[in-house]
């Protein structure tokens, strides 16, 4: 049985300060943003993990520590919709936001791992390549997001992008992640919210929302190059411009 790493959890916690340099939270109001990005101003750029996972000896030879202990489960995730290129992949390289965007080389795709356990109904994926510092694959509440809840009607999203671990089940959490490391701006994120067929390879999320309730996830492509999820893409489209519906499929190496 896969149990949840709380102490990861606590001093993910501990640092979350530390990464965003003790930032002030953002103010939401029922204002509708006309983009889903801030301005590019004053952006950090992100550190990156090797592009090659490293073995255990080429990373002690490096004076880092050894890899976490091996994942049953590792491989790429294919992005199929309109406008995304044949095939896409997500890429290993944020955008300048710190989103995880879409990559039809396959040498820069993203390789996350997972543990395969038979009763967990969701899943952690770790990144192996991708952002160095918060190395889950999860979502972070939009900038231009007045409230946290993803719902029909509503133009509330969440991108895609790298994270710290939270617990299955939790509802978004103050957790370190790459929108806040690139930005400055406070948002919260989710990291257990995978959901994987392990017959087709599907990979679908399922956002948690504050009152605890679990909405339609769907996720879309922004042509700007990132990935979203949001309860109502015909909405989300409609304020932020035409994204189109894409699913996910987990491609093992």
């Amino acid at each position: 049985m896969c149990s949840f790493n709380f102490y990861a959890v606590f001093a993910a916690l501990l640092v979350a300060p530390a990464l965003v340099g003790a930032r002030v939270p953002v103010t939401r109001t029922s204002m509708r943003e006309t983009a889903a990005n801030p301005a590019a101003v004053g952006l950090a750029p992100l550190a990156l993990a090797h592009r090659t996972p490293l073995t255990n000896a080429q990373r002690l030879a490096r004076g880092l520590t050894p890899n976490r202990p091996r994942f049953n489960r590792a491989g790429t995730i294919q992005v199929t919709g309109a406008g995304t290129g044949t095939p896409a992949f997500i890429s290993r390289v944020p955008n300048a936001f710190g989103e995880y965007a879409v990559t039809t080389d396959t040498a820069d795709a993203l390789i996350v791992q997972y543990t395969d356990c038979a009763d967990a109904s969701v899943i952690d994926l770790a990144t192996l390549n991708g952002i160095a510092d918060v190395p889950y694959l999860g979502a972070i509440t939009g900038f231009a997001t007045a409230l946290q809840d993803l719902r029909r009607g509503s133009s509330a999203y969440a991108y895609i992008g790298g994270t710290d671990q939270t617990a299955p089940g939790a509802t978004p959490q103050a957790v370190s992640n790459s929108f806040m490391a690139a930005t400055g701006d406070q948002e919260e994120a989710e990291s257990a919210l995978w959901t994987l067929n392990r017959t087709t390879g599907a990979l679908s999320a399922q956002w948690v929302n504050i009152d605890g309730s679990k909405p339609e996830t769907i996720i879309v492509y922004s042509p700007e190059n990132f990935l979203v999820i949001t309860g109502d893409p015909t909405i989300f489209g409609a304020s932020f411009g035409t994204s189109p519906v894409v699913t996910l499929t987990f491609v093992a190496a």
